[in-house]
Protein backbone atom coordinates (compact mmCIF):
# COMPACT_ATOMS: atom_id res chain seq x y z
CA UNK A 1 0.00 0.00 0.00
CA UNK A 2 1.08 3.56 -0.70
CA UNK A 3 0.28 6.74 1.14
CA UNK A 4 0.17 8.86 -2.02
CA UNK A 5 -3.24 10.36 -2.78
CA UNK A 6 -4.75 8.94 -5.99
CA UNK A 7 -6.02 11.29 -8.70
CA UNK A 8 -8.30 8.94 -10.66
CA UNK A 9 -11.39 7.07 -9.48
CA UNK A 10 -13.09 4.50 -11.72
CA UNK A 11 -16.56 3.29 -10.73
CA UNK A 12 -17.90 -0.02 -12.05
CA UNK A 13 -21.04 -1.91 -11.12
CA UNK A 14 -19.84 -5.50 -11.46
CA UNK A 15 -16.93 -7.58 -10.22
CA UNK A 16 -16.35 -8.92 -13.74
CA UNK A 17 -15.97 -5.34 -15.00
CA UNK A 18 -13.38 -4.59 -12.33
CA UNK A 19 -11.28 -7.77 -12.49
CA UNK A 20 -9.39 -7.02 -15.75
CA UNK A 21 -8.57 -3.50 -14.49
CA UNK A 22 -7.36 -4.81 -11.14
CA UNK A 23 -5.09 -7.34 -12.82
CA UNK A 24 -3.75 -4.98 -15.50
CA UNK A 25 -2.85 -2.25 -13.02
CA UNK A 26 -1.91 -4.54 -10.11
CA UNK A 27 -4.35 -2.88 -7.75
CA UNK A 28 -4.56 -3.91 -4.11
CA UNK A 29 -7.77 -4.14 -2.14
CA UNK A 30 -8.09 -1.80 0.82
CA UNK A 31 -7.65 -4.16 3.78
CA UNK A 32 -10.20 -2.74 6.19
CA UNK A 33 -13.86 -3.72 6.01
CA UNK A 34 -15.64 -1.49 3.49
CA UNK A 35 -19.29 -1.15 2.41
CA UNK A 36 -17.95 -1.08 -1.18
CA UNK A 37 -14.91 -2.90 -2.55
CA UNK A 38 -12.05 -0.45 -3.26
CA UNK A 39 -8.84 -1.41 -5.09
CA UNK A 40 -5.96 1.02 -5.58
CA UNK A 41 -2.40 1.80 -6.46
CA UNK A 42 -0.59 5.15 -6.16
CA UNK A 43 -2.70 6.86 -8.82
CA UNK A 44 -5.93 4.94 -9.42
CA UNK A 45 -8.82 3.67 -7.31
CA UNK A 46 -11.35 1.20 -8.76
CA UNK A 47 -14.64 1.06 -6.86
CA UNK A 48 -17.22 -1.73 -7.29
CA UNK A 49 -20.65 -0.27 -6.53
CA UNK A 50 -23.11 -3.04 -7.30
CA UNK A 51 -26.00 -2.68 -9.74
CA UNK A 52 -28.37 0.29 -9.81
CA UNK A 53 -28.56 4.01 -9.17
CA UNK A 54 -28.76 3.88 -5.38
CA UNK A 55 -25.73 1.62 -5.14
CA UNK A 56 -23.71 3.81 -7.50
CA UNK A 57 -24.63 7.06 -5.74
CA UNK A 58 -23.59 5.55 -2.42
CA UNK A 59 -20.32 4.27 -3.84
CA UNK A 60 -19.32 7.65 -5.26
CA UNK A 61 -20.11 9.50 -2.04
CA UNK A 62 -18.36 6.88 0.08
CA UNK A 63 -15.21 6.70 -2.05
CA UNK A 64 -14.78 10.46 -2.16
CA UNK A 65 -15.22 10.64 1.62
CA UNK A 66 -12.26 8.28 1.97
CA UNK A 67 -10.02 10.67 0.01
CA UNK A 68 -11.24 14.17 1.00
CA UNK A 69 -7.96 15.94 0.22
CA UNK A 70 -7.83 15.06 -3.49
CA UNK A 71 -8.37 18.26 -5.48
CA UNK A 72 -10.22 17.95 -8.80
CA UNK A 73 -10.16 14.16 -9.07
CA UNK A 74 -10.82 12.38 -12.36
CA UNK A 75 -14.09 10.44 -11.97
CA UNK A 76 -14.95 7.83 -14.57
CA UNK A 77 -17.93 5.47 -14.75
CA UNK A 78 -16.85 2.49 -16.85
CA UNK A 79 -18.83 -0.61 -17.71
CA UNK A 80 -21.27 -2.34 -20.00
CA UNK A 81 -24.36 -0.88 -21.66
CA UNK A 82 -26.92 -1.94 -24.22
CA UNK A 83 -27.63 -0.37 -27.62
CA UNK A 84 -30.05 -1.13 -30.43
CA UNK A 85 -27.52 -1.72 -33.20
CA UNK A 86 -23.94 -1.08 -32.10
CA UNK A 87 -21.61 -4.09 -32.20
CA UNK A 88 -20.89 -6.06 -29.05
CA UNK A 89 -17.63 -4.93 -27.49
CA UNK A 90 -17.64 -1.49 -29.15
CA UNK A 91 -16.80 1.45 -26.89
CA UNK A 92 -18.48 4.86 -26.58
CA UNK A 93 -18.21 8.01 -24.48
CA UNK A 94 -21.51 9.47 -23.24
CA UNK A 95 -22.18 12.99 -24.52
CA UNK A 96 -25.59 13.27 -22.84
CA UNK A 97 -27.01 11.37 -19.87
CA UNK A 98 -30.76 11.12 -19.20
CA UNK A 99 -32.40 9.64 -16.13
CA UNK A 100 -35.44 7.72 -17.44
CA UNK A 101 -37.39 8.17 -14.19
CA UNK A 102 -36.81 11.84 -13.40
CA UNK A 103 -36.01 13.03 -16.94
CA UNK A 104 -33.06 14.97 -15.54
CA UNK A 105 -30.39 15.49 -18.17
CA UNK A 106 -26.65 15.93 -17.72
CA UNK A 107 -24.16 17.07 -20.33
CA UNK A 108 -20.56 15.94 -19.74
CA UNK A 109 -18.08 18.61 -20.80
CA UNK A 110 -16.08 17.24 -23.75
CA UNK A 111 -13.23 19.74 -23.50
CA UNK A 112 -10.88 17.46 -25.46
CA UNK A 113 -10.74 15.35 -28.61
CA UNK A 114 -12.30 12.04 -27.62
CA UNK A 115 -10.41 8.93 -28.74
CA UNK A 116 -13.65 6.99 -29.14
CA UNK A 117 -17.04 7.97 -30.64
CA UNK A 118 -19.80 9.50 -28.53
CA UNK A 119 -23.46 8.60 -28.03
CA UNK A 120 -26.26 9.72 -25.70
CA UNK A 121 -27.01 7.43 -22.77
CA UNK A 122 -30.20 6.74 -20.81
CA UNK A 123 -30.18 5.29 -17.29
CA UNK A 124 -33.00 2.91 -16.41
CA UNK A 125 -34.15 1.63 -13.03
CA UNK A 126 -34.39 -1.90 -14.36
CA UNK A 127 -32.92 -3.69 -17.34
CA UNK A 128 -35.16 -4.22 -20.35
CA UNK A 129 -34.81 -5.23 -24.00
CA UNK A 130 -36.61 -2.25 -25.55
CA UNK A 131 -34.05 -0.93 -28.03
CA UNK A 132 -36.37 1.80 -29.34
CA UNK A 133 -33.90 4.66 -29.75
CA UNK A 134 -30.25 5.50 -30.33
CA UNK A 135 -29.34 5.80 -26.65
CA UNK A 136 -26.88 3.62 -24.85
CA UNK A 137 -28.73 2.00 -21.94
CA UNK A 138 -27.41 1.33 -18.44
CA UNK A 139 -28.55 1.40 -14.80
CA UNK A 140 -25.99 3.65 -13.05
CA UNK A 141 -24.68 6.59 -15.10
CA UNK A 142 -27.18 9.31 -14.15
CA UNK A 143 -26.69 8.66 -10.43
CA UNK A 144 -22.93 8.55 -10.91
CA UNK A 145 -22.87 11.90 -12.68
CA UNK A 146 -25.31 13.65 -10.35
CA UNK A 147 -23.19 12.81 -7.29
CA UNK A 148 -19.78 13.12 -8.99
CA UNK A 149 -20.28 16.79 -9.92
CA UNK A 150 -20.36 17.57 -6.20
CA UNK A 151 -16.74 16.45 -5.90
CA UNK A 152 -14.93 17.56 -9.06
CA UNK A 153 -15.01 19.80 -12.10
CA UNK A 154 -17.42 18.56 -14.77
CA UNK A 155 -14.67 18.46 -17.43
CA UNK A 156 -13.13 15.60 -15.46
CA UNK A 157 -16.29 13.50 -15.04
CA UNK A 158 -17.25 11.04 -17.78
CA UNK A 159 -18.99 7.77 -18.60
CA UNK A 160 -17.26 5.27 -20.89
CA UNK A 161 -19.41 2.33 -21.95
CA UNK A 162 -18.79 -1.00 -23.72
CA UNK A 163 -21.74 -2.46 -25.64
CA UNK A 164 -22.84 -5.79 -24.13
CA UNK A 165 -26.23 -6.38 -25.75
CA UNK A 166 -28.29 -5.25 -28.71
CA UNK A 167 -31.41 -6.17 -30.68
CA UNK A 168 -29.68 -9.23 -32.15
CA UNK A 169 -27.96 -10.40 -28.96
CA UNK A 170 -30.28 -10.15 -25.97
CA UNK A 171 -29.52 -9.40 -22.33
CA UNK A 172 -29.91 -13.07 -21.43
CA UNK A 173 -26.78 -13.92 -23.39
CA UNK A 174 -24.51 -11.76 -21.25
CA UNK A 175 -22.17 -13.70 -18.94
CA UNK A 176 -19.23 -12.83 -16.73
CA UNK A 177 -16.66 -14.32 -19.11
CA UNK A 178 -17.90 -12.21 -22.03
CA UNK A 179 -17.98 -9.04 -19.94
CA UNK A 180 -14.43 -9.61 -18.70
CA UNK A 181 -13.24 -10.21 -22.27
CA UNK A 182 -14.89 -7.02 -23.56
CA UNK A 183 -13.39 -4.99 -20.71
CA UNK A 184 -9.96 -6.53 -21.25
CA UNK A 185 -10.07 -5.50 -24.90
CA UNK A 186 -10.89 -1.91 -23.92
CA UNK A 187 -8.28 -1.28 -21.23
CA UNK A 188 -6.23 0.75 -23.72
CA UNK A 189 -9.25 3.02 -24.28
CA UNK A 190 -9.61 3.54 -20.53
CA UNK A 191 -5.91 4.34 -20.22
CA UNK A 192 -6.12 6.79 -23.13
CA UNK A 193 -9.08 8.47 -21.45
CA UNK A 194 -7.22 8.78 -18.15
CA UNK A 195 -4.18 10.26 -19.92
CA UNK A 196 -6.34 12.87 -21.72
CA UNK A 197 -8.13 13.82 -18.51
CA UNK A 198 -4.85 14.05 -16.58
CA UNK A 199 -3.56 16.57 -19.12
CA UNK A 200 -6.80 18.52 -18.85
CA UNK A 201 -6.69 18.37 -15.07
CA UNK A 202 -3.24 19.92 -15.10
CA UNK A 203 -4.54 22.92 -17.06
CA UNK A 204 -7.46 23.71 -14.76
CA UNK A 205 -7.07 26.46 -12.16
CA UNK A 206 -6.84 25.56 -8.48
CA UNK A 207 -9.17 27.46 -6.13
CA UNK A 208 -7.61 30.32 -4.22
CA UNK A 209 -6.76 28.79 -0.88
CA UNK A 210 -7.17 32.08 0.92
CA UNK A 211 -10.66 32.58 -0.51
CA UNK A 212 -11.67 29.06 0.44
CA UNK A 213 -10.28 29.58 3.92
CA UNK A 214 -12.03 32.95 4.24
CA UNK A 215 -15.41 31.50 3.32
CA UNK A 216 -15.00 28.55 5.68
CA UNK A 217 -14.20 30.98 8.50
CA UNK A 218 -17.04 33.38 7.68
CA UNK A 219 -19.82 30.80 7.33
CA UNK A 220 -20.62 27.54 9.09
CA UNK A 221 -20.20 24.62 6.65
CA UNK A 222 -20.80 20.96 7.36
CA UNK A 223 -18.03 18.63 6.14
CA UNK A 224 -20.11 17.70 3.09
CA UNK A 225 -20.88 21.31 2.21
CA UNK A 226 -17.24 22.32 2.69
CA UNK A 227 -16.30 19.75 0.03
CA UNK A 228 -19.11 21.06 -2.16
CA UNK A 229 -17.80 24.62 -1.76
CA UNK A 230 -14.35 23.46 -2.85
CA UNK A 231 -15.80 21.95 -6.05
CA UNK A 232 -18.06 24.90 -6.85
CA UNK A 233 -15.23 27.40 -6.43
CA UNK A 234 -13.14 25.33 -8.85
CA UNK A 235 -15.86 25.43 -11.45
CA UNK A 236 -16.61 29.12 -10.85
CA UNK A 237 -12.96 29.92 -11.54
CA UNK A 238 -13.02 27.97 -14.81
CA UNK A 239 -15.87 30.21 -16.00
CA UNK A 240 -14.52 33.45 -14.53
CA UNK A 241 -10.76 33.31 -15.00
CA UNK A 242 -10.16 37.05 -14.89
CA UNK A 243 -12.85 38.01 -12.39
CA UNK A 244 -12.42 38.68 -8.69
CA UNK A 245 -14.83 36.86 -6.41
CA UNK A 246 -17.12 39.53 -4.94
CA UNK A 247 -18.61 38.11 -1.75
CA UNK A 248 -20.83 41.15 -1.19
CA UNK A 249 -22.35 40.61 -4.62
CA UNK A 250 -23.64 37.20 -3.62
CA UNK A 251 -25.87 38.72 -0.90
CA UNK A 252 -25.35 35.47 1.03
CA UNK A 253 -26.18 35.50 4.71
CA UNK A 254 -25.17 31.90 5.41
CA UNK A 255 -23.42 28.90 3.89
CA UNK A 256 -26.60 27.52 2.31
CA UNK A 257 -27.32 30.80 0.51
CA UNK A 258 -23.71 31.06 -0.71
CA UNK A 259 -23.78 27.54 -2.18
CA UNK A 260 -27.14 28.24 -3.82
CA UNK A 261 -25.74 31.41 -5.40
CA UNK A 262 -22.67 29.61 -6.74
CA UNK A 263 -24.84 26.84 -8.19
CA UNK A 264 -27.14 29.36 -9.85
CA UNK A 265 -24.18 31.08 -11.51
CA UNK A 266 -22.89 27.78 -12.84
CA UNK A 267 -26.30 26.71 -14.12
CA UNK A 268 -26.53 29.94 -16.12
CA UNK A 269 -23.45 28.75 -17.98
CA UNK A 270 -25.00 25.32 -18.67
CA UNK A 271 -22.34 23.29 -16.90
CA UNK A 272 -25.00 20.68 -16.24
CA UNK A 273 -28.78 20.69 -16.46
Amino acid sequence: MTDFAPSTFIFVALNCEAKPLIQAWRLKKLPQKQPFALYRNADIVVVISGVGKIAMAGAVAYAMAQFPDVAQPILLNFGIAGHRQQALGSCFLADKITDAETQRRFYPQLAFDASCPTLPLITLSRADADYSDENLRDMEASAFYEIAVKFSSSELIHCLKVVSDNAESALEKINEESVAAWVQARIADVEDMIAVLNRLRGSLPIPESELHKQLLEQFHFTATNAAKLHTLLNRWQVLNRAATFNLAGTKAGNAKELLAWLESQLEKNRYYL
